[in-house]
């Protein structure tokens, strides 16, 4: 099977269509959504709309979407540990969604396992820990029951791979930089992969990131694609967004 995998859109509507369009050049047999639907850029209605249009085999819960829901039903925004302008635009795009939009968030899962990997948001010892170092890495191999592991969350198109031998565990570091690049994860390996995110790059890029994981040939290919970053930072300011969110579009940080 070969799995389309997308992450950290963060209503960045504008990036996801830029996806979709180049996802006709990709062969794929289903889409799995790793979460962070909502956030940041003010298109969150419009991201959700292309979204179920895709109709992804299984979306996954993330930060910023479960404090959508967490607003939603009226608790204070005190429950998520997010920073101040994070509350600020999520409770303003609440006021924009439709019930249908929320009843659709409420669909997305806490993780998904398959027959030869499994899917978080953050990572696999807790669903919203950032698995950004081989130290998060190394703690959450314990917690990985495939052979694979696929998150979001950081925003880095990454790699943590191990591979057990009698001396103990060898890891090695893999970090996407290209338009387009590929990795095997070697025989008997053990790995952690990151898509990047569709909506805010965080690698020094600027370019939106998906990626098209094999799981019978063990390959993750991680894609790249241009969008429109000066609309979006238009309609941020014409929304009233804190300036910044609009800001690094430009440098991917």
């Amino acid at each position: 099977m070969r799995y389309l995998v997308l992450s950290d859109v963060h209503a960045n509507a504008p990036a996801l269509a830029a996806v979709v369009k180049d996802l006709k050049r990709r062969s794929f047999d289903e889409i799995v959504f790793l979460g962070d639907l909502v956030g940041y850029y003010p298109f969150p209605h419009e991201a959700i709309a292309i979204m179920r249009e895709l109709e992804p085999h299984v979306s996954l819960l993330g930060n910023h979407d479960a404090l959508m829901l967490t607003l939603a039903d009226g608790a204070h925004a005190s429950a998520y540990r997010e920073e101040s302008h994070v509350t600020e635009i999520i409770s303003r795009q609440l006021e924009l969604l439709s019930s249908d939009d929320l009843a659709y968030l409420r669909t997305f899962a806490a993780d998904a396992t398959f027959e030869r990997w499994q899917a978080a948001h953050g990572a696999f010892r807790s669903q919203f820990e950032y698995l950004s170092t081989l130290q998060n890495a190394q703690a959450n191999l314990p917690y990985l029951e495939k052979p694979v592991g696929i998150v979001g969350h950081t925003h880095i198109p990454k790699a943590f791979a191990s591979v057990a031998t009698a001396d103990g565990d060898i890891w090695r570091t893999v970090t996407f930089r290209g338009v387009n690049d590929q990795y095997r994860v070697p025989p008997a390996a053990r790995a952690f992969l990151n898509p990047g995110a569709v909506g805010q790059p965080r690698d020094g890029s600027p370019l939106a990131a998906y990626a098209v994981f094999d799981d019978d040939r063990q390959v993750f290919d991680v894609h790249r694609v241009e969008y429109d970053i000066g609309l979006v930072q238009q309609r941020v300011a014409e929304a009233g967004y804190p300036a910044a969110v609009g800001v690094r579009l430009a440098s991917g940080r």
